[in-house]
């Protein structure tokens, strides 16, 4: 009490202090500030930086919080601006003698505490200007934007706008002093007097930190907001990082001290316990180790009661359960717990108030820059070469940072020589290994891996055959040979760690260095699973799917259906047409690469997915990887056994050959198709050879030719009673039939073509038909007409999914109109069909669309 009494007086009113001003932080703080102010008057703005930062160190909370007094909190308020005004002028000097990256970091924590201060705002835009990042500075804008907006119904001031208006426009002038000058600005004193020492065990920053600002931002954001913050994320994504990083832009916040401890929760042999994670803690607190308890429940207790009231910052990395964290959760909001894990830790909400980040990958841009620092190439950043390490990364911090680094330990390796010795190495990963380091992408993955089950570890290995980014429970099921419950839960175990990652309904996808690890865990295991084997089984999967589509989308075609008992596809079946290509518009980028896989290893059951996924691709136009897979199949077709296979090969082939208007090819193909369906005795796969051939002819505008092959189809398509033939022959005679101006002819075949197609319930062949006649109408001049059958065969195709037609269709809609003298309206349908040809890959139909819009904006242009 000696001490107190020195200060505290007593006297009629009461109570009063009696200290001098220099012992008050406040007073301190003001006559630093105005230092500093003098100084930057003078020129001196290096010390005044110094001198501000010094100021700023004195703050350790909100002035006089806790204390429940009107008349003193509306002085705090006035008391509390001083703060963040200090920050602005402190930011805005550092930014004038060129600290543009220290600024930029620090300023993100003070937009996140300060969201509505414009000042800092546009320091922080115009930091993040200077350091490169034009896209982040103009997304801050438009952050503040939408706060100011939706808190406040209003517009960021004049002065915010010109500043986003001038780095919309890349003013030079913004970018000031160089920022790659040195210059170092003297830190404030620590002020050490009567006090322990405070633990402050934050590892350095790591040196090809780059990007992560929305990240940063909202680690900042939920600060304060629950006890766990928790940054989840696969190994190798930079999650210790990141949280390292943000630790040194709110260390100022946390003055009683920063922890760090590594849990190693992914090491069965050295993973910490609760008990020991507490007593690092406690001994980081100054605790001596004889009043250390021996019980985990009182070491619990212990903490509680001496962190209540302190303002700490605890980082527990690698945290692999929740029984790793819940004893170290703060008592208070005051400290802040920040945990990071390759699990999700789903648990912990359950228990305390958690706010939880997902760790994905570095975008493009920052994968890029942290290998062209270190490359020598001005021109790296345009390299193809470099844009394969990227691929191959695909965003992994980790694994960009080895490279960087084996880039700067071999000053004569060119990134274009890197990226050759990785695409031609039989093991990718050992190439993102670094001598020196025992971690590499690698052990990281091994060490994740380490925690799984026997059967969860088996579905991972297994996963690696899937020649496709995205997999499903189903896929998976079958690949594995489990039942569908069972693949679930191990996808599941698999999605926590983060070795796989949700991508939407149904699907999940592997990052290619995690898949490179899975295929060498299954090259490796000793038991009974052989990548063949489970490629067989995947392969029948989608064989039995695509037979599955192809029974709603064309009943009328299933030349395999005695091939014997097909793969459980776990897949219910599919009600109508839509439902069927819904499907397999989801699996269509996994579809060329299992294609191409089928022709390596087995090609007959390539076919069988070919002659099954025909009319699908017919339907929707074909992408150009499923065009190729397809091709390369055709390629290899001496090693067909039967003639009837290659049949098929060469039918489906040259139907896409002839949608993708590869005419010479499509003939070819569809020649070889006809004749070998004939010397089989199959009419119904004549006819639709030659059917394909007669609209290859048509477009040839080898239109006899062509109404010769559709007469054959007809004559060929009856033989075997097949309606759905009859329908499609009697349209595509019609249309040939009108090409020579046998309008009469070609319009009764239309009619009863549609006639047939409404009996039995053909929509999408009664949606062309429709087409058909509304190109009749046209030529005839008739344009209501037309544009009432075109409308009617439009909302048809839509409901079947026929976008192939739907663009034909449009392009019909768009002549109508034209022919009816609107030339603004017919230009819409024109862009309409347009957008619908460059979905289905047709370049031809896309193109065409592009030379019409052109010929009506020169008619619509003053003469």
């Amino acid at each position: 009490m000696t001490e107190a009494n020195e200060v505290i007086r007593t006297g009629r009113a009461g109570y009063s202090l009696d200290v001098d001003l220099d012992r008050i932080d406040l007073h301190v703080f003001r006559g630093l500030v105005a230092e500093a102010s003098g100084l930057t008057e003078t020129g001196d703005l290096l010390e005044a930086v110094g001198k501000l930062r010094e100021a700023l160190a004195l703050w350790r909370a909100p002035a006089f919080a806790g204390i429940d007094s009107q008349v003193i909190q509306r002085n705090a308020v006035l008391i509390n601006e001083e703060r963040p005004a200090a920050w602005e002028e402190c930011m805005r000097l550092e930014l004038q003698i060129g600290l543009h990256g220290r600024a930029v970091t620090e300023l993100a924590a003070l937009v996140a505490e300060f969201p509505f201060r414009e000042q800092l705002t546009g320091l922080f835009m115009t930091a993040l200007y200077r350091t490169g990042q034009q896209t982040a500075a103009l997304q801050t804008y438009q952050q503040a934007r939408a706060r100011l907006n939706d808190e406040l119904g209003i517009d960021p001031g004049p002065v915010l706008q010109e500043l986003h208006k001038r780095i919309l426009q890349s003013d030079p002038s913004l970018l000031g002093p160089p920022a790659d000058e040195v210059i170092t600005v003297a830190m404030p004193p620590v002020r050490t007097t009567h006090s322990p020492s405070v633990p402050s065990q934050i590892p350095p920053t790591d040196g090809s930190f780059t990007g992560r600002q929305g990240e940063l931002s909202l680690l900042s954001q939920y600060r304060g907001e629950a006890q766990v913050i928790v940054v989840a994320g696969a190994a190798g994504m930079g999650k210790t990082s990141l949280a390292v990083q943000w630790a040194h832009q709110v260390r100022s916040n946390f003055p009683d001290g920063h922890i760090f401890l590594d849990l190693r929760g992914h090491s069965a042999d050295t993973s910490r316990s609760a008990g020991s994670m507490l007593g690092h803690i406690l001994e980081s607190l100054n605790l001596p180790p004889q009043k250390m308890p021996a019980s985990l429940e009182k070491r619990i207790a212990l903490y509680r009661s001496i962190v209540a009231d302190m303002k700490l910052l605890i980082i527990l990395d690698n945290a692999g359960t929740i029984d790793q964290v819940l004893p170290a959760v703060p008592p208070s909001g005051r400290s802040q717990l920040v945990v990071t894990s390759r699990n999700n830790l789903a648990a912990l909400y359950a228990h305390v108030a958690v706010k939880g980040l997902a760790l994905g990958g570095l975008s493009r841009m920052e994968s890029g820059s942290i290998l062209t620092r270190v490359a020598d190439e001005p021109s790296a950043s345009y390299s193809p070469a470099l844009e394969s390490l990227l691929d191959l990364c695909d965003g992994m911090p980790l694994a960009l940072r080895i490279l960087a680094a084996r880039m700067m330990a071999d000053s004569s390796l060119t990134v274009e020589e890197l990226a050759a010795g990785l695409s031609h190495d039989d093991v990718p990963l050992d190439g993102f290994t670094i001598d020196g380091d025992s971690r590499s992408v690698r052990s990281v993955l091994a060490n994740s891996c380490a925690t799984l089950s026997a059967d969860d570890v088996r579905l991972f290995r297994l996963l690696a055959v899937h020649p496709g980014r995205r997999v499903r429970a189903e896929s998976a099921a079958a690949i594995a040979a489990v039942p569908l419950s069972a693949a679930q839960r191990s996808l599941n175990n698999l999605v926590a760690l983060h070795l796989l990652a949700r991508t939407g309904d149904h699907y999940l996808t592997m990052h290619d260095l995690v898949r490179s690890f899975a295929a060498e865990c299954l090259a490796a295991q000793a038991g009974d699973d052989r990548p063949a084997e489970a490629l067989d089984r995947l392969l029948g999967w989608y064989a039995s799917v695509a037979a599955m589509t192809n029974g709603v989308l064309r009943p009328d075609r299933d030349a395999f259906a005695d091939r014997g008992a097909p793969t459980e596809t776990f897949i219910a079946p599919f009600a109508k047409d839509v439902d069927a290509i819904k499907f397999l518009d989801q699996e269509r980028e996994n579809l060329a690469p299992v294609t191409a896989v089928a022709v390596r290893h087995d090609i007959d059951r390539a076919v069988e997915m070919l002659y099954h996924l025909h009319g699908y691709f017919l339907r929707t136009g074909f992408p150009t990887a499923d065009l190729d897979a397809w091709k390369q199949c055709g390629a290899n077709a001496q090693r067909i056994h039967g003639p009837l296979l290659r049949a098929h090969l060469h039918h489906a082939l040259g139907g896409a050959l002839v949608v993708t208007h590869d005419l010479n090819g499509a003939i070819e193909h569809l020649l070889l198709a006809a004749e070998l369906y004939e010397g089989e005795g199959h009419p119904e796969g004549a006819a639709g050879s030659r059917l394909g051939l007669g609209f290859a002819y048509e477009l040839q505008g080898r239109y006899h030719d062509a109404l010769a092959e559709h007469e054959l189809a007809l004559g060929l398509a009856k033989a075997a009673q097949n309606t759905t033939l009859i329908v499609h022959a009697l349209n595509n005679s019609a249309d040939a039939l009108i090409a020579i101006d046998d309008i009469e002819a070609g319009l009764e075949r239309l009619q009863a073509g549609r006639a047939l197609a409404r009996e039995h319930r053909l929509r999408h062949h009664e949606a062309q038909i429709l087409s058909s006649i509304g190109a009749l109408f046209i030529r005839k001049r008739n344009y209501p007409e037309a544009l009432v059958h075109l409308h009617e065969g439009l909302a048809l195709m839509r409901k079947s999914g026929f976008r192939t037609a739907e663009a034909d269709t449009l392009a019909r809609i768009g002549h109508a109109v034209l022919g009816s003298g609107d030339l603004a309206v017919a230009g819409e349908w024109f862009r309409k069909a347009q957008d619908v040809y460059r979905q289905n890959n047709d370049v031809t139909g896309e193109v065409e669309m592009e030379r019409l819009l052109g010929e009506l904006d020169g008619d619509r242009r003053p003469a």
